[in-house]
């Protein structure tokens, strides 16, 4: 038994993944590659040589995520169907049941510290494995300062022997899934009512003038916590995880 720490890389083959893979090992770290089928455009056969884990999440995709998005209308600006944003979620499930399974301490990914995936696979992590650790490579001084762009990557990569699918000249991969393809499924039959399934309580509403008010609001259902806004119980929280919103915020 290795006592190494392990950690479940969600790789894609692509340049950043592929040189965070390396730059793991360098750090100590036992790794696990993990390639969810999310219906993307892949030679899995290839990629298997490669990911030592390739879950197939095509119907949970669809039935939980595509589906829900389409009953909803979720189209950004009328124009654009979120299928990557749809993803990410569903992938950081598989790659938290993959962690579950392979008794790793820690998971990572590639995405960067400025945009939103960053927060779309940290928070799916944490409500599903709350005491699960997330390396974040693209938020590490130790590693930003070395790789200050796609150059260093490159380098790196060339140094050490990894094999890539982008040149220096299209250093751009393609990030494709089912519902970038289609959402042509037979589960789309259903109608709206699957998500209403936990819908129960009662709202109180005042009518005035044209606009509606909620007045108040009750449910057998409800996810309200009291000690959780409570000024005079701390209950389950950090005081000091608010810093963090804030400075996001300030910027």
């Amino acid at each position: 038994m290795s006592d190494k720490k392990k950690v479940v890389l969600a790789y894609s083959g692509g340049l950043d993944t592929s040189c965070i893979l390396a730059w793991l090992l360098e750090q100590g770290f036992e790794v696990v590659t993990f390639l969810a089928n999310i219906g993307q455009d892949e030679d899995f056969a290839a990629a298997k040589q490669k990911a030592m884990i390739i879950p197939d999440v095509r119907k949970e995709f669809v039935e939980e995520y595509i589906w829900p998005a389409v009953q909803a209308n979720a189209v950004y600006e009328d124009r654009y169907l979120m299928g990557t944003a749809l993803a990410r979620p569903c992938i950081a499930k598989a790659m938290i049941k993959v962690a579950i399974d392979e008794g790793a301490q820690y998971v990572s990914h590639g995405a960067t510290g400025k945009g939103n995936d960053q927060i779309r696979f940290e928070l799916g992590a944490y409500a599903l494995h709350p005491s699960i650790e997330v390396i974040s490579p693209w938020r590490l001084p130790e590693f930003y300062n070395r790789f200050k762009g796609r150059k260093d990557l490159f380098d790196y990569a060339e140094k050490n022997g990894i094999p890539l699918p982008v040149t220096p000249k299209a250093p751009w991969s393609m990030d494709g899934n089912l519902m970038h393809i289609s959402p042509e499924c037979e589960f789309t039959r259903f109608c709206i009512s699957k998500s209403q399934e936990c819908v129960d309580g009662t709202v109180t509403v005042k009518v005035y003038k044209g606009s509606v008010f909620v007045t108040s609001r009750s449910s057998p259902l409800s996810l309200y916590n009291e000690e959780l806004v409570s000024m005079d119980v701390q209950g389950d929280y950090e005081p000091t995880d608010a810093g963090g919103f804030i400075k996001i915020n300030a910027l």
